[in-house]
């Protein structure tokens, strides 16, 4: 397990915009994370990363919010159980030994009951070290059902910087179109403020990932159906608007999760994210 000190916290929070002393040190613990699973050889060709973490520290960096857990599918061959034992090695390496792992079988989509996917779920306590008896959560999950991407698997760079030394990764990911394309299916599956904004901010940040509404829509018909699940404009325009209509729920959950200096309406990211990319179903 790496022991974090104050000081490795202190140095982090130059590179990243996060309030809370407590984020950036979970932040720091997601990036040696990170970097620990593809350094190993076994990993890296069994694996891929989704989710808000890759979406906001790679595919659209420098972040724009806050993440705390890492999302992990797999693309290889190989049986569950080995990715299991190697990723229990890996791990322990840094966050130590895992509170709980188990397989679960979940639904990605609330609507749909036929086909759960089989998750690998294992949850890491550690203590905190920039706020004294805050203990930081991570979870790490691993899809071993969907193994099988819509579009090509793309290689991209990840580097971290600690004590001193840079380390420079190539992660394996998603096209940022199928990224997107899980991140709607995410919005319609559940009431989180972060899909909406991660669609949004995809949709018009300066970022260098090139977005592409009418493959995001692809991908995201592609999973549902799937999961022999229907999804008509009608219905996720329903969705969307109940969900901003709860103002001091769903359009207030991000405030703690986002850089200081930015403006974020949700009322606006919901009309944009209807008009590039709700437009586009039938």
């Amino acid at each position: 397990m790496i022991a974090l000190t104050l000081e490795d916290v202190l140095v982090h929070q130059v590179n990243v915009p996060w309030p809370e002393l407590y984020q950036v040190e979970q932040d720091l613990l997601l990036g040696l994370t990170i970097c620990a699973i593809f350094q190993d050889k076994f990993l890296s060709a069994q694996v891929a990363m989704r989710g808000g973490t890759v979406l906001h520290k790679v595919h659209l960096a420098p972040a724009a919010r806050y993440s705390e857990d890492v999302d992990l599918v797999v693309v290889g061959e190989r049986p569950e159980q080995h990715i299991k034992k190697a990723l229990m090695r890996v791990l322990r390496g840094v966050l130590g030994k895992e509170q709980s792992s188990a397989w679960m079988a979940m639904k990605l989509a609330v609507r749909n009951a036929a086909r759960p996917s089989r998750i690998l779920r294992c949850v890491f306590r550690v203590p905190s070290v920039a706020e004294t008896g805050r203990m930081l959560i991570i979870e790490v999950e691993v899809n071993v059902t969907e193994r099988t991407p819509r579009f090509e698997l793309q290689r991209l760079p990840f580097e971290l910087e600690f004590r001193g030394n840079t380390a420079l990764v190539t992660i394996v990911s998603y096209n940022i179109n199928e990224m997107l394309g899980t991140k709607m299916r995410a919005m319609f599956q559940r009431k989180k403020g972060r899909d909406l904004f991660d669609l949004y901010w995809a949709l018009t940040s300066q970022s260098t990932a090139s977005v592409d509404p009418g493959q995001v829509v692809l991908a995201f018909t592609h999973y549902m159906q799937d999961e022999d699940t229907h999804v008509s404009r009608q219905d996720f325009l329903a969705h969307l608007h109940e969900c901003v209509a709860d103002k001091a729920g769903f359009c207030q959950d991000m405030a703690a999760l986002l850089k200081h200096d930015l403006n974020y309406q949700p009322e606006e990211a919901a009309s944009t994210v209807e008009s590039r990319l709700l437009a586009l179903l039938p």
